[in-house]
């Protein structure tokens, strides 16, 4: 799993920063970027709150095959 970020949507309110501090930091034109994380050990859950508590749509989270997991409107891909 892959959380992408569309860089050019983002405008840095920092709600995926507060949701999940140890996935998404802040790079130095204060975007967010996503560090190394294992699946296994961080909930969907909060990667979910993360995607869907960015007001600008900027996340999404992706399979290995680059298929949409689950979208800004809350609701997995079909």
């Amino acid at each position: 799993m892959l959380v992408v970020v569309d860089r050019q949507a983002c405008f840095s309110f920092g709600i995926c920063v507060e949701t999940l501090p140890d996935v998404f930091v802040w790079d130095e034109e204060d975007k967010p970027v996503i560090q190394p994380f294992t699946p296994d050990e961080t909930p969907f859950g909060k990667l979910k709150e993360a995607v869907e508590g960015c007001p600008r749509g900027a996340l999404t989270l992706v399979d290995g095959d680059g298929r949409t997991v689950w979208s800004e409107d809350g609701a997995p891909a079909t």
